[in-house]
């Protein structure tokens, strides 16, 4: 029997149900488990590129240009991260939620900062950690059922596990107890922490 012998079945099934777009009768998963699950991602990447700017402008010392630099590319590669997912959410049926309003609750991200440059390089470590080990349990989730989503996870989820690693490295010349890098830098370096309301 031919590989294509059902196609005319095939085209039968999903002509019944043109308004899907790219949502055929054959998608498996739960629309509105789906959307959650992006929607969570999209508020993560959010979080995320508003903690990059803000640790980007709290930064100065004599290697703030160096540091300035990788936070910057991780905002941007973030962003890119964004319209990503928003762009397959959009193709599955759903809507992106970019209401500011209850965006931490639906985040795995935190938007955290600390005192030191050490410590708000430790808060966006771990928040790429954080980050690592859930896209890896959405990468599950989609698995062969929406293999174009999984896909799309598994380049975002190597972008988040570079960035850990330049953090890594970045929280090393600040902190030398921490662990191995590839150069050191000479703890000129500092962190001004943001206040609100004059505190």
């Amino acid at each position: 029997m031919s590989f294509f012998a059902n196609v005319k079945e095939v085209e039968t099934k999903v002509r019944a149900a043109m308004d899907g777009g790219a949502v055929t009768p054959y998608y498996t998963l739960d629309l509105p488990r789906v959307y959650e699950v992006l929607n969570g991602a999209i508020a993560s990447e959010i979080v995320c590129i508003l903690r990059y700017k803000q640790h980007y402008f709290g930064t100065t010392g004599i290697h703030e240009d160096a540091l300035q630099a990788v936070f910057k590319e991780h905002w941007e590669d973030e962003e890119g991260h964004l319209m990503m997912i928003c762009e397959r959410m959009r193709q599955l049926g759903g809507i992106p939620n970019l209401n500011p309003t209850g965006l931490l609750d639906r985040a795995i991200s935190r938007f955290e900062s600390g005192p030191k440059l050490a410590d708000l390089l430790r808060e966006d470590l771990l928040a790429e950690r954080v980050v690592i080990k859930i896209y890896g349990d959405i990468v599950e989730f989609f698995g062969k059922a929406d293999p174009v989503s999984r896909r799309m996870f598994e380049s975002i989820l190597k972008d988040e596990e570079d960035h850990a690693d330049d953090l890594s490295d970045l929280l090393y010349t600040i902190d030398p107890t921490t662990g191995s890098a590839v150069e050191v830098f000479t703890g000129d370096s500092a962190f001004v922490a943001f206040k609100s309301n004059g505190k």
